[in-house]
């Protein structure tokens, strides 16, 4: 049975950020007929089918459950699209909280545009206060999203993001699904899965807009406030960006020479800055370091030949 909207959560182990994910979109202001939840558990260990049951027992939404045993969030992503029942694809995540008219805005923009691909804001809940290395130039790697409160048309990096976005399911068809090498597996903080289907899409000449209209709240626990986080989440984000193979042989080479040269540079900084007592300024150059870091290790792995080709999913 075709549905307006399907909703996808991928979820790996998560089970109590699970919930309020569920409980958020049991108060959404569109009739629960409208549009289903998919609950796509991946591999998970935990208490994530019991979370599931719970909710489905209170009988407030049009759910289904899905579990996918092969580790990463794009191989849970795929399945619950080729699961979807909805004519349009909506990504929330467990740690994300939609917001009452979230579903509303998503189905009422795409009756509103011809865009394939409508992206929404991201508002952060934070458990605990920003440290004081913190600069605002980290907010995006917690997945802050706020392109202002007009309709804009997004056409380069940093693009939408996975937490709150919506497809027309149609685009998978034509253009194929998420990459499996891309994106998270358990722990792991690589990511890019997302940004590459949104720089291939844009490549097709498919038009990606962000609605502010779309409002999710997204979780910050206060491990996540951590040097130590941020430094793995630097790092992955530069390997990420190599390992998307969307820029040239001649970027590429001029991007290693540049970072190889400029990463130890800014390094020596960080140290001499954080020595001096400014440790917002020493981070911003640390920053900085672990992202070339980050790009030179994957290419030195690909170089190597220890980098796995990429695993492009079509639909089947």
């Amino acid at each position: 049975m075709s549905l307006p909207m399907s909703v996808l959560i991928c979820t790996h182990n998560r089970a109590s950020q699970l919930d309020g994910a569920l409980r958020s979109l049991e108060s959404q202001s569109l009739f629960k007929d409208s549009f289903e939840v998919l609950v796509v558990d991946n591999a998970s260990t935990d208490a994530t089918r019991e979370v599931f049951g719970d909710c489905a027992g209170r009988g407030k939404l049009n759910l289904r459950y899905v579990k996918e045993m092969d580790l990463g969030l794009d191989a849970a992503r795929n399945r619950g699209i080729r699961e979807a029942r909805g004519e349009i694809v909506a990504f929330l995540d467990d740690d994300a909280r939609a917001g009452a008219d979230w579903a509303e805005a998503i189905l009422t923009g795409f009756a509103q545009h011809k865009a394939p691909i409508l992206g929404g804001r991201v508002d952060l809940i934070w458990e605990a206060e920003r440290p004081g290395w913190f600069s605002d130039a980290l907010l995006k790697y917690l997945i802050h999203c706020d392109y202002g409160d007009r309709v804009l048309e997004v056409t380069a990096a940093p693009w939408l993001y996975g937490t709150n976005v919506a497809f027309r399911k149609e685009l998978f068809q034509e253009i194929g699904l998420f990459r499996l090498d891309l994106d998270r597996k358990g722990e792991s903080l690589m990511g890019g899965g997302d940004t590459e289907f949104f720089h291939r899409a844009r490549a097709r000449g498919k038009t990606l807009l962000y609605l502010p209209s779309m409002v999710v709240g997204h979780l910050v626990p206060a491990k996540r406030l951590t040097r130590e986080f941020f430094r793995e989440r630097l790092f992955y984000s530069g390997f990420t960006r190599a390992a998307h193979g969307t820029e040239s042989l001649g970027r590429v080479l001029a991007n290693c020479a540049l970072f190889a040269s400029a990463g130890p540079l800014f390094a020596v900084a960080a140290l001499a800055l954080r020595l001096a007592g400014l440790p917002r300024q020493s981070f911003a150059q640390e920053r900085r370091a672990l992202l070339a870091f980050g790009y030179l290790y994957y290419c030195l792995l690909k170089a190597g030949g220890r980098v796995p080709p990429p695993r492009q999913e079509v639909w089947t």
